[in-house]
């Protein structure tokens, strides 16, 4: 300590000109920091002195005490100084002494110095009050043990105050909540209440609650938490809190707040409700109205099961129902569980609001029985306001086609008026651009385009509009042309002399349109724009707009000479746009937030002097004595983690705004962030990147450069605290709780798995593992770390969490987060409850997307059986939980989910999914890759994706994504079934075929349909006691007549005697026959056969009774007649004299099905009398419906995509539930408790059966049930008013036997095999509103599976197929099968694509450009389309059919010299470009072109030029940018692609620190002698992105061992180049010899030190010795 102090003293003495600088004070206060240090208490879960732990042979004991796992390794010195040599050569960590420590030391001084003289005395006193401590620094504030806090006076809302001032430091908010972690519970509840909370960091503070404020054991506590504090409690904390604290905290009181409760995610509700339940009761959620009002918004957290039981019940009037649905946000499962327990009414006035959340049968229930005709019709208008007024238009395809369908009177579109497409209005968004060109121009005027359009319209949408528009024979010029039809202009239309647009007065809707642009198109507009962007007024547009109109045109030298106008802009847009403008410049190209921070750091103020560091009052733009806010301007969100930065905003003394660039920090300037304020620069800087989306992550350069600099921090702290520091597990362990959390898992994974889970202090390695824990997985695949990093890490913390909890329970699995499945079989031994409450109410959508091996997938798929049970009694919500979970389940787990249940979940499963999100920076892949091919290159390490682990993963998830189709095929299939005006694209040229609802036969009649109006015009009759005594004796003999011939018939059908029992004894017995899977599937067929007779009859019987006439029941007399000559339950239909019957009860055919001689399958269905009349049951086999759909011919064959190993349902009489899928050994189903229902397994009996045989009795008594249902004709005098009343008890019945799971959601789906067991994708036939509904999961389609869908449908479909993302390996097999489909891409009179077609296409024209390249027109008229092809950098550049696309353009377009490419031309060929030959690279792209397409495009090209292409390309680059010798990292990065033509000298040239701009696709086109030009400082400095793909070749024959050290401290997280590095190191030994021997290259300043071989083996090799103990 001594000598570290003299001389820091030394060294502060020998800089400081501080008149009030006084010699010893430094000294003073280390000692003072050091000795509070040491005794404070830490900010651990177990808080503990200090002193416990430091120094560190403390913490080795006490690893050994708790007997940590591997603690004699962890604890070896050896062991942790070869992890510190690894990090060092692997990560290039590297050594920071104490001279360097007190570098940042001083910078901490500094600000002391500066201090006044009381202020500082009252410090070195240790007597400094609240004024005091806010006076100093925020480094000294975060710094500071929490003695100094201890004795400040101040109360609750004084420590908020602290934070309040910068709602984004989250590093100080951590800090306060741990130092207020003992203190009373009023001031933490005063704390909390006065809090600035920004929504962001809810979830962050409820850990630190929950973990360290103990809320869930304040039992004695004489003070109440408020909500707000409650809410965000981790699950395990909510789920831990014991009976007397949730009384003695009035939680249930608390509960009421549903302002407070919207601000709850989706799993803190399930959390919340399964804990309030346990405790209260089910009654005190929804017993009475009473308890309904106080917490019914809970119920969007409760299960399915829980919400069925509202059905039904007459305790709670339904309008409370409705008031909860409407006022609550919930899943939509939940919602309509809830909607089937509303009365009409209510439903009527909900719809509007609810619609959207619905399942498709809802909608088409609620329009058959609403009794306002014209209903749709008045929704229109509401509908459109509250859909399309949506900044993200979320409605689930399915539903807007059955809302859409409603409105369409013809679907003969040829022929359409004016009226029919004012019909539709914005509901014309269903329209494929096929059938919009098929729609009459004329219909198309202003009037109709403000009607019509949306922007939910898709760019091919727009364009049909728009051509439609001009065939209207409207001059565009002349007329005023709507915004939203802006984003169709052509690229010409823009450039034109006389565009239909001013820019000075439609600049901000050109902007808003423009983000639909192609590259060609939003090129023209950046050309339009030019001449004025940098007016402050255009400014503003564009940066309030759309901000990347910017990076087209600019270049980060440009940016830095015209920041100034940057800044002027964003002022002139005023503090209302302030937040706005802060989200939107995220957008910019990491490039230019770079140039804006460069340019910010020259000016003056922002350096702290002496040195280069940042002044983090400039960088962070702090509020201070020069810069105080405008009083008059009032914050409008103070609690927004950019709040600090408003105030700044609106002071006199204008700021350059450094504050929201954050995200473009590049290492440099992360290195010259000043140590001591490490943590609040980063948390500022991880709110901007992790605000981008879910799957946003940091570049990786900048990740590993925040490691350094955190490493910079620790080393502070171990000076200022006189800590001995020898080795990284040490320096790990100076960590806090507060530091953790700040720095977040994505940062501390660049450590690896091994470094972090040696961290030698117990309490440091846990929290940081849990922070790893809480970091989302598809970091995982894109930082360094290994799947055996992960594997070390997840069970070293499963270890301490079972050491601590003495075995699994739902708290461990909580705590180990994200890495349970990266664990082992010990996980096993968790309750079923706790793991799926651990899914339910722990993980997010994207914490689900996992990557695992085979092992760890079967792990994860026990867990799932374990508490879900058999996927055959898996209810929808059960699917939505599990999400992309369900890509570990076997292929006959997929196959054995109930059908109901996947289509009722489908459309969530597709929102939800990451199946084909982009991830960017995967290691060696210069473009993004989709999840699950990224999911592959991780898992297959240094081999790759052809990998078996990365193969047999890949083929999980294009199972999944399969899955998501089917179930989505299943939603449209319900849907086309009913709708009365299809849209035409569902035939191949054929008629097409009206499809119809459940009991629709063969003579056409909606039976159902007819049922329901008959029984609702009796109900209201009886409620308005119209009936006659007569009628009412009628009615109930009709009805139980009916309903006994139902229970004998179905007695009958199977083999059993009634034998006197009642309708209830009946039911209970076919109840007992579903759950022991004992019909057959004939047996199936018949019942679902009574189920339609039963509703004809009552129409039958009860249109008599009820005087009802055709007009009444919407009939034909024809029709009317029909039915009531209809024969039913073998009995002659009253009034018929015919002795012949009809057997109509197939429902699975279509009225335009055709026998072999051409009639009707009906008219083959003539059976003789005697055959079944003296036996109802003996319907013979060929009058059973097929078990496939009407088009399909091989519908039952095996199902290759989904149950090819699925095990067959059992067709025994005593199968035990569940036969078809049963689960692994040693996996039972759960028992039965609150959230696990154990009586929702299903047997044989299907579903869609069962639902068939519950709905139609539920529907016969659904006004009338009867008293004794054994009652025969002789009941007649029985009252009908019983039989109503005792409706309810009979649904009762129905709920408990189960029959009533799906009887609404299954009412209007096709008597189909579909419905019965899930189908293959081989199976089916894809419509295009199947591959709309699936989204991007429609990319795991195949070929064959185009092949099979309608020739009509693919033509409509060709935009949807055109945006799928495909994998470029399937594009080309996807492209051939669409072009057998599309008569116009074979007719050659149709033939090249051009513009409209190749907007359409899409992501396909990349496989016509290999394999069809000779279709593309290549005109210039088509450049926008041209433009999407050139996007592509997957191109070949080697291709001689690509590469000859650019001569054809040259060739059309008559290019050359004279006439070489516009700046729009070369933009939008983008790609192609990389066919250009050396002469036509020298004359066709002059330098003005060059310039205005840098950036944005060459840059991005991904190809190999010649050398002398090189030469050319290099002198304009360094022309525009100047030597490269001055080029900074936002320079080099600009030019991406462009620096590998850059000489050996010129590359040589460029600064250390600049070299993070160089891309992975520079790098891999360099040259062996360009690589070896670079120093091992500039090779130590690539990003682990660009070094990866750093190859064999470009090393050998030799690369000295210093440029090898560079290279390995660059590309260390790179499985595949740390096994080149390792392999060629033998072959360069001779070459190292030989530089020793002359003149080797001297090794720079601040580097690691020889790296001997020895030392050369990846950080995860040492899992050896961690598992083993070693």
């Amino acid at each position: 300590m001594l000598t570290v102090v003299l001389l820091f003293v030394a060294t502060v003495s020998a800089v400081s000109d501080d008149e009030n600088f006084e010699p010893g004070q430094e000294v003073q206060i280390l000692r003072s920091l050091a000795s509070k240090f040491i005794s404070a208490e830490n900010d651990f879960t177990q808080a503990r002195s200090n002193s416990a732990y430091f120094p560190f042979v403390k913490s080795r004991k006490e690893n050994e005490r708790i007997k940590r796992l591997n603690s004699t390794t962890i604890n070896s010195d050896d062991y942790m100084m070869k992890i510190t040599e690894q990090l060092k050569t692997w990560r290039g960590f590297e050594d920071i002494d104490s001279a360097v420590a007190l570098t940042y030391a001083n910078l901490m001084f500094e600000t002391f110095y500066s201090l006044s003289p009381d202020l500082r005395a009252s410090f070195l006193q240790s007597s400094m009050s609240a004024d005091d401590l806010q006076q100093l620094p925020l480094s000294w504030q975060y710094l500071l043990p929490h003695q100094f806090y201890d004795d400040l006076g101040l109360d609750g809302a004084g420590f908020a105050e602290l934070v309040n001032s910068s709602p984004g430091n989250t590093a100080m908010l951590y800090k306060i909540a741990m130092v207020l972690r003992d203190e009373a519970v009023d001031m933490r509840d005063a704390f909390m209440n006065s809090l600035n909370l920004p929504d962001q960091y809810r979830e962050d503070m409820g850990y630190i609650l929950g973990y360290r404020w103990g809320i869930e054991s304040e039992a004695d506590s004489n003070y109440d938490y408020t909500m707000s504090t409650l809410l965000h409690l981790p699950s395990d904390v909510v789920m831990g809190i014991n009976n007397a604290t949730f009384d003695n905290l009035n939680i249930a009181d608390k509960l009421e707040d549903t302002s407070m409760w919207g601000l709850a995610s989706p799993q803190s509700k399930v959390a919340w409700f399964t804990r309030f339940e346990s405790r209260k009761g089910w009654k005190e959620v929804a017993g009475t109205p009473h308890h309904m009002m106080r917490h019914g918004h809970l119920l969007s957290g409760a299960p399915l099961d829980k919400l069925r039981e509202l059905k039904g019940q007459k305790e709670i009037e339904t309008s409370l129902l409705a008031e909860v649905l409407d006022n609550t946000e919930m899943n939509p499962l939940r919602v309509q569980e809830l909607w089937e327990a509303l009365a009409d009414v209510d439903r009527e006035k909900s719809f509007i609001a609810q619609a959207s959340n619905l399942d498709v049968s809802q909608i088409l229930s609620h329009y058959d029985t609403t009794d306002i005709i014209h209903t749709p019709h008045q929704h229109h208008v509401m509908l459109e306001n509250a859909w399309f007024s949506q900044d993200k238009f979320n409605v689930p395809w399915v539903n807007f086609l059955a809302i859409a369908f409603s409105y369409m009177n013809n679907e003969e579109f040829v022929s359409w008026t004016y009226k029919e497409l004012q019909g539709l209005g914005r509901f014309v968004a269903i329209l494929s651009p096929a059938e919009i060109d098929l729609i009459p121009a004329n219909d198309f005027n202003s009037t109709m385009l403000g009607m019509i359009l949306s922007s939910t319209l898709s760019l091919p949408q727009l364009n049909s509009i728009y051509l439609k528009y001009l065939d209207n024979n409207y001059q565009v010029a002349d007329a005023t042309l709507n915004p939203i039809l802006l984003s169709a202009l052509p690229s010409a239309t823009i450039l034109s002399a006389n565009p239909p647009f001013i820019w000075s007065q439609d600049k901000t809707n050109l902007l808003v349109a423009s983000a639909k642009f192609s590259p060609g198109q939003m090129h023209s507009l950046h050309e339009i724009s030019k001449p004025g962007h940098w007016a402050p007024a255009n400014l503003s547009a564009i940066l309030s707009t759309h901000p990347q109109c910017m990076s087209m045109y600019v270049n980060p030298r440009e940016f830095r000479a015209k920041l100034d106008y940057v800044v002027a802009a964003i002022y002139t847009a005023g503090p209302d746009k302030f937040h706005v403008i802060a989200t939107k410049v995220q957008k910019l190209p990491r490039h230019l937030l770079m140039a804006w921070l460069e340019e910010a750091h020259t000016r003056p103020g922002s350096k702290r002097l002496p040195g280069d560091w940042w002044n983090s009052d400039v960088l962070l733009d702090r509020v201070t004595s020069i810069s105080i806010p405008d009083s008059g301007t009032i914050n409008p969100l103070p609690s927004h983690p950019m709040a600090a930065q408003f105030d700044r905003f609106t002071s006199a003394n204008r700021s350059m705004l450094p504050s929201l660039a954050l995200a473009g920090m590049s290492c440099h300037c992360i290195n010259l962030v000043e140590t001591p304020d490490t943590m609040e620069v980063l948390a500022l800087y991880r709110y901007h990147t992790e605000s981008q989306g879910e799957v946003a992550a940091m570049p990786s350069s900048a990740r590993r450069c925040w490691a350094k600099k955190v490493r910079q921090f620790l080393h502070l702290k171990a000076l200022l605290f006189n800590v001995t520091v020898n080795s990284e597990s040490e320096l790990l362990s100076l960590l806090t709780t507060s530091d953790i959390k700040t720095v977040g898992g994505e940062i501390f994974l660049t450590w690896g798995g091994p470094a972090l889970a040696s961290i030698t202090h117990p309490e440091v390695m846990h929290e940081v593992l849990m922070a790893v824990g809480h970091t989302r997985p598809h970091l995982y695949l894109r930082n360094g770390v290994t799947y055996t990093c992960m594997k070390i890490m997840a069970n070293a913390l499963l270890d301490t969490m079972m050491t601590e909890e003495g075995g699994i329970n739902f708290r461990v699995l909580t705590h180990v987060h994200n890495l349970v499945p990266y664990t082992d079989t010990r996980v096993l031994k968790a309750g079923p409850a706790d793991i799926r409450l651990y899914v339910s109410s722990v993980l997010s959508p994207t914490c689900k997307a996992v990557c695992l091996k085979k092992k760890e997938r079967e792990l994860v798929r026990q867990m799932i059986l374990q508490s879900y049970g058999p996927p055959s009694t898996w209810l929808p919500l059960d699917l939505v939980e599990l999400g992309d979970l369900l890509v570990v389940m076997a292929r006959s787990d997929l196959a054995a989910v109930n059908p109901t249940s996947l289509r009722m979940a489908s459309a969530q499963l597709a929102s939800s999914t990451l199946f084909a999100s982009s991830l960017t920076e995967i290691r060696s892949q210069s473009s993004p890759l989709l999840y699950h091919e990224a999911c592959g290159a991780w898992l297959g390490g240094k081999d790759g994706r052809q990998s078996d682990e990365a193969v047999g993963m890949f083929k999980q998830w294009k199972m999944l994504a399969n899955f998501i189709v089917v179930g989505n095929f299943l939603q449209v299939e319900v849907l086309l079934k009913k709708i009365d005006v299809p849209k035409p694209r569902s035939g191949g040229g054929r008629e097409f075929r009206r499809k119809r609802q459940a009991s629709t036969l063969a003579d056409g009649i909606d039976y159902k349909s007819i049922y329901t109006i008959v029984m609702n015009d009796m109900k209201a009759k009886f409620d308005a006691k119209e009936l006659s005594d007569t009628q009412k004796m009628e009615a109930t003999r009709v009805i139980t007549e009916t309903q006994k011939m139902l229970g004998d018939s179905s007695f009958a059908v199977l083999g059993l005697e009634r034998e006197g029992k009642t309708q209830s004894e009946v039911l209970a017995v076919l109840a007992e026959y579903k759950e022991a899977g004992n019909m057959s599937e004939a047996q199936n067929v018949q019942v679902q056969m009574l189920a339609v007779d039963t509703q004809v009859r009552m129409i039958q019987e009860l249109v008599q009774v009820l005087n009802l006439s055709a007009d009444g029941l919407n009939l034909t007399e024809d029709e009317l007649g029909t039915i009531l000559a209809r024969h039913t339950f073998v009995l002659r239909s009253p009034g018929a004299v015919s002795t012949t019957m009809l057997s109509n009860r197939t429902l699975a055919f279509d009225e335009t099905s055709e026998g072999t001689d051409g009639e009707s399958v009906a008219d083959e269905l003539l059976i003789n009398d005697a055959e079944t009349t003296s036996n109802p049951a003996s319907i013979e086999s060929k009058n059973a419906p097929e078990a496939s759909p009407s088009e399909d011919s091989d519908d039952n064959s095996n199902n290759a995509e989904l149950t090819t190993d699925a095990t067959p349902a059992s067709s025994g009489t005593t199968a035990p539930s569940g036969t078809d899928a049963p689960p692994s050994p040693g996996i039972t189903a759960p028992p039965s408790h609150d959230t696990v229902s154990s009586d929702r397994s299903s047997s044989a009996l299907t579903s869609s059966t069962a639902s068939t045989i519950s709905s139609t009795v539920s529907s016969a008594a659904s006004s009338s049930t009867p008293t004794s249902t054994a009652a025969t004709t002789s009941s007649t005098s029985a009252p009908l008013n019983p039989l109503i009343e005792e409706e309810n008890d009979f649904s009762e019945l129905l709920k408990n036997t189960e029959l009533t799971d799906f009887i609404i959601f299954s009412a209007y789906e096709p008597e189909s095999a579909y419905f019965t067991t899930l189908p293959s994708m081989d199976s089916i036939t894809l419509s295009c509103d199947v591959v709309i509904a699936a989204g991007t999961s429609a990319s795991s389609i195949s070929s064959s599976d185009i092949a099979r869908m309608s020739f009509k449908e693919v033509m409509n479909c060709l935009s949807t197929l055109g945006h799928l993302p495909w994998p470029p390996s399937v594009t080309k097999s996807i492209w051939k099968a669409v072009k057998e489909k599309v008569d116009s891409l074979q007719d050659s009179t149709m033939l090249p694509i051009k513009r409209d077609e190749m907007l359409q296409l899409g992501t396909l024209l990349p496989a016509i450009a290999a394999y069809d390249s000779e279709l593309l027109d290549m005109g210039r008229t088509n450049i926008d389309g041209i433009s999407l092809l050139g996007r592509f950098r997957t191109l070949s550049s080697d291709d001689p059919a690509i590469l000859n696309l650019v001569q054809l353009f040259i060739t059309l377009n008559n290019v050359s010299p004279s006439n070489p490419f516009t700046s729009t031309e070369a933009a939008s060929l983008g790609q192609l470009l990389c066919g250009l030959r050396e002469d036509q690279w020298r004359d066709l792209i002059t330098p003005s072109v060059f310039s205005s397409i840098l950036t944005e495009h060459l840059a991005l090209l991904d190809c190999s030029v010649s050398a002398t292409t090189s030469v050319h390309l290099a002198t304009m680059l360094t022309t525009l940018y100047g030597s490269t010798a001055n080029w900074t990292s936002s320079d080099l990065l600009s030019t991406g692609w462009m620096a590998c033509t850059l000489s050996p000298v010129q590359l040589s040239k460029l600064t250390h620190h600049a070299m993070e701009g160089l891309t992975g696709q520079a790098v891999k086109h360099l040259s062996r002698q360009q690589l070896g030009s670079l120093s091992h400082h500039q090779l130590s400095n690539l990003s682990p992105h660009a070094a990866s793909f750093i190859s064999r070749e470009q090393l050998l024959p030799y690369t000295n061992m210093h440029r090898r050290r560079g290279i390995r401290a660059a590309g260390g997280e790179d499985e595949k180049l740390v096994d080149v590095m390792e392999d060629i190191e033998s072959e360069m030994q001779m070459g190292d010899m030989k530089d020793m021997m002359t003149s080797p290259e001297p090794e720079p300043t601040g580097g690691v030190g020889a790296i001997y071989p020895s030392c050369q083996v990846l950080v995860c090799f040492l899992v050896t010795l961690v598992t083993f103990g070693l």
